[in-house]
């Protein structure tokens, strides 16, 4: 069965679009409002200026990805653009590891990642997406100027 945008994104429904960012705000190059999220919990955002940016919540990064919604939406029929943000694959993996998804729910991993997480289907779960968005965004601000490896003793969440 060949997977589509509709099982590579979450429907907006339900999602309170204008709070979601606001605990990356740290990070924005500029102020920017969502326009797609995927099911493995990454934002891409459009700015201001007009430029869309993908907000890695894994890593911790914003990168500028076009030049406008047009050039975005190029983007998405790209299937190396595709694969390389969206993961098709891993969620055919987590789909037949039993791991589904409902509403406004995406794929987040149980310990992040930055906080020595393993990648493995097993530290996958389902999490509301306003959650994930958040403490993602919430770990990455308190470990950004930490150097790879240190040691993390404690971090807070709100």
């Amino acid at each position: 069965m060949p997977i589509t945008m509709n099982d590579l994104t979450i429907s907006p429904d339900g999602v309170d679009m204008n709070a979601i960012l606001s605990d990356w705000e740290w990070a924005m190059p500029e102020p920017l409002r969502p326009i797609l999220i995927t099911v493995m919990g990454d934002v891409f955002a459009q700015g201001t200026s007009g430029n869309v940016y993908f907000i890695d919540t894994v890593q911790g990064t914003i990168e500028s990805v076009a030049e406008d919604g047009s050039s975005f939406q190029s983007l998405l029929s790209d299937t190396q653009f595709v694969t390389d943000h969206m993961f098709p694959s891993r969620i055919v993996q987590l789909r037949n590891a039993g791991v589904t998804l409902e509403p406004q729910t995406v794929y987040s991993h149980k310990q992040p990642l930055v906080l020595g997480g393993n990648d493995d289907i097993e530290n996958i779960e389902a999490t509301n997406v306003s959650v994930h968005v958040s403490i993602h965004g919430q770990i990455h601000r308190q470990v950004q100027d930490l150097p790879d490896g240190a040691s993390i003793d404690s971090f807070t969440i709100d």
